[in-house]
């Protein structure tokens, strides 16, 4: 069986979902994106700009440039600054509505060959739990969902009942625990604060894992996101019992801000080496100025393979994001044709063997 660790199915992108209001939705993406490698580009003449548009003045949603940002078409986050419109090419242009159906994914599972992907979560995305369970419920045999939570709440008795519910009435099977989403309080607390204890507690009992997204949006963002890899690995070796997954790869600040890239710190690799984490490979998506087959992956992935073992690596594409740099196909054929280290069987692994472990899939 061939599972994607990384896949999204979403309405309209900027509309209001159940508990997040429209401008809320809004907020999260442009802090999100507002310092995203695709970059900006101006609407008249589509030319790209080396220009610090979205500067926020703090760390925090309440610091996000008035700027009338705002979803538009074809894969375009658009905004306007001193009267000129420029826009984020975010998301592939074949995203005309901006919307991704589960029906959609699908279509590129079949198409490529995957039997089952893992809806994951964002609060740029909306507050999607009953929306992701409609799309399991729906196609019990080829999707798993992601729960979500006000993670800056989340010692909150209302954010845990909010998590046994997706759990055990909409038939979730993991959190989504997105780190950027404390920017509603200015990164005054931290996932690790003991006033958190009770949802980890709430975790442990459910059975089960979490999928961790670190990056923060934050201006020091370097510093920042290997601050929450520090944190998480405190984390990971105070809660052992707790399965894990650390998504997105290794994020792309860390790929372009090192000395010499494509580096992977030792604070990265110091917390993969706990035993109840493992990594995500999507490292198609980090590098945007290079090109298929990514030969500059090989190295980071035998690293990766040697360190922390081929039985903590599971293999996410970020669907339909993936489009962005190179074909679904692409995103599995990088790894599964140019790396030669792996055998068969640790590619049954990563592809799919590791993620029907960890949700104990058959």
């Amino acid at each position: 069986m061939i599972i994607d660790l990384h896949a999204h199915a979403f309405p309209r992108l900027g509309t209001a979902s159940n508990r997040h209001r429209a401008k809320t939705q809004l907020q999260f993406i442009q802090h999100h994106v507002q310092y995203h490698i695709q970059g900006f580009r101006r609407k008249s003449d589509s030319k790209q700009v080396a220009l610090a548009l979205l500067n926020p003045s703090g760390d925090g949603i309440e610091h996000l440039s008035e700027v009338n940002f705002r979803v538009g078409k074809f894969g375009r986050v658009e905004f306007t600054v001193n009267g000129e419109d420029y826009y984020i090419p975010w998301y592939p242009c074949f995203m005309q509505d901006m919307e991704a159906p589960p029906e959609l994914m699908l279509a590129y599972m079949d198409y490529v060959g995957v039997d089952k992907a893992v809806l994951q979560h964002d609060h740029v995305y909306g507050n999607l739990n009953e929306y992701l369970s409609d799309c399991v419920h729906r196609y019990p045999n080829r999707y798993i969902g992601l729960a979500q939570i006000s993670e800056w709440k989340g010692y909150q008795p209302e954010e845990r009942e909010r998590l046994d519910r997706a759990v055990r009435y909409l038939g979730l099977s993991g959190l989504y625990f997105s780190v950027e989403s404390f920017s509603m309080t200015d990164f005054s607390d931290h996932f690790d604060d003991p006033k958190f204890e009770p949802l980890w507690n709430l975790v442990s009992d459910l059975k089960i894992p979490i999928f961790w997204a670190l990056y923060t949006g934050q201006r020091n963002r370097l510093a920042s996101y290997l601050e929450q890899v520090q944190r998480l690995s405190r984390w990971a070796r105070a809660h052992p019992d707790i399965p894990c997954v650390y998504t997105h790869g290794i994020e792309t600040i860390v790929l372009r801000s090192q000395s010499e890239r494509f580096q992977i710190p030792a604070e990265v690799i110091d917390c993969l080496k706990n035993s109840n984490l493992h990594l995500e490979i999507m490292l198609h998506l980090m590098a945007p100025d290079t090109e298929y087959p990514f030969k500059w992956t090989r190295a980071i992935l035998k690293q990766l393979y040697y360190e922390i073992g081929p039985e903590q690596l599971l293999w996410g594409s970020d669907m339909p994001a993936c489009e962005r740099t190179c074909t679904y196909k692409q995103s599995m054929n990088y790894v599964r044709q140019y790396c030669d280290f792996l055998s068969e069987e640790d590619k049954s692994l990563f592809f799919g063997g590791n993620a029907a472990r960890l949700f104990r899939s058959e």
